[in-house]
């Protein structure tokens, strides 16, 4: 048995948590941000999603990593996304500091992680 576990798949989801938990709150988002705090929900939940789509993936053939590379794109241009929304949040003083820099250093993580995994898969 396997107990290796999928490292860029347990970030997304710590991020997915801490963003739901976050923007779900009408403390840090109020309802007038409705829009923002669902396309950060949005954000997080892609970078999750295709992170773990693109993990499932058996590359044993030219359609199977175009795909798998394809996947691993979005989750870095979801992650790019994912930056201007925290930024904006920041300088609306929607979160703090902390709450910040915890989602960057997360999404930063999975952001050169999923790179780097692509490149050895090319």
């Amino acid at each position: 048995m396997n107990d290796r576990t999928f490292a860029i798949g347990d970030k997304a989801k710590e991020l997915l948590t801490n963003v739901l938990d976050i923007t779900t709150s009408r403390n840090h988002y109020p309802i007038k941000y409705k829009r923002l705090s669902d396309k950060l929900q949005e954000c997080a939940l892609n970078i999750y999603c295709f992170a773990i789509d693109a993990n499932g993936i058996v590359a044993n053939s030219q359609t199977r990593k175009d795909r798998k590379y394809d996947l691993q794109t979005d989750v870095v241009s979801n992650c790019d996304k994912f930056l201007a929304l925290v930024e904006y949040s920041l300088y609306a003083h929607l979160i703090g500091g902390a709450t910040c820099e915890k989602w960057t250093g997360l999404v930063k993580d999975i952001k050169f992680m999923t790179l780097s995994w692509r490149s050895k898969n090319i």
